[in-house]
């Protein structure tokens, strides 16, 4: 018989992949409408729609600059791609999780802390290569404004991550002795 603890692990590891899952695809689009964002931005009189190209919208109806418009669409692609690591990894670990029917298995914590790392490691590259994309739109454009990237939540929530991967193994190790 299962504790009733247990089984509210369960739902909350359902849910949270459930979340991942959406999120993964979210990420996935956003990606790549960034990408189909950039290749639009950078044909400037190919497409029109009703007399309308991109440039003209972006010149005319926002204070934007082209080089800000690049530099952003290429960074929001890498933090999507990013986002899409790491869900994915996310997503999987909660499939492991619900198919062992607990998280104290030492393959479980041993995934658990690969996932804290990435959690960490991921945005913190992603903010390195955003930064990169942003110094080269300012070598090229004129204007750029400069990019405010934060992962402070993303290095937090994986040091909670490591955190539980230290308890799941301890759970795991108890439960070997008994």
């Amino acid at each position: 018989m299962e504790s009733k603890t247990l089984e509210t692990i369960q739902t909350a590891v359902k849910v949270a992949k459930i979340v991942c899952t959406v999120a993964f695809v979210c990420s996935l689009v956003g990606g790549i409408l960034c990408l189909v964002g950039i290749a639009c931005a950078g044909l400037p009189g190919s497409l029109k729609l009703g007399g309308v190209t991109i440039h003209s919208i972006v010149d005319n109806a926002s204070e934007v600059s082209p080089g800000t418009l690049y530099g952003s669409m290429a960074a929001g692609a890498i933090m999507c791609a990013a986002s899409c690591v790491v869900c994915k990894l996310a997503a999987r670990y909660c499939a492991r999780e619900l198919e062992a029917g607990t998280p104290f298995t030492l393959e479980g914590a041993q995934e658990l802390l690969r996932l804290g790392i990435c959690t960490i490691c991921v945005p913190l590259g992603e903010m390195v290569v955003a930064g990169i994309c942003q110094a080269v739109a300012n070598n090229y454009f004129a204007g750029v404004s400069k990019l405010d990237i934060d992962g402070g939540g993303f290095v937090s929530f994986g040091v909670a991550l490591l955190f539980a991967s230290l308890l799941c193994r301890y759970g795991a190790e108890l439960a070997a002795k008994e």
